[in-house]
């Protein structure tokens, strides 16, 4: 897995429009890295997002909603003590 894909790789990656990821981008839920005057989105983001479209194919609700809950989760995850 690249560490870093271009939307366009996202999208393709994921079968997703890249209009979709621009929205998500636009409403904060993706935080590009710019190099060159380029967008990238790690390997990080790339999977919560296709676990987003995972969650959102399977329970039948919006993208957004999806990813927000993955997000949830993952901050629920990184927050949580360590023992």
């Amino acid at each position: 897995m690249p560490d870093y894909y271009t939307p366009q790789q996202l999208a393709q990656k994921l079968d997703i429009a890249e209009s979709t990821i621009a929205e998500l981008q636009t409403k904060g839920f993706l935080e590009p890295t710019i190099k060159d005057g380029r967008f990238y989105f790690s390997s990080r983001q790339a999977y919560r997002l296709h676990a987003a479209v995972r969650w959102a194919c399977k329970d039948k609700i919006d993208l957004q909603e999806a990813f927000a809950r993955v997000e949830k989760r993952w901050l629920a995850q990184t927050s949580a003590p360590k023992d």
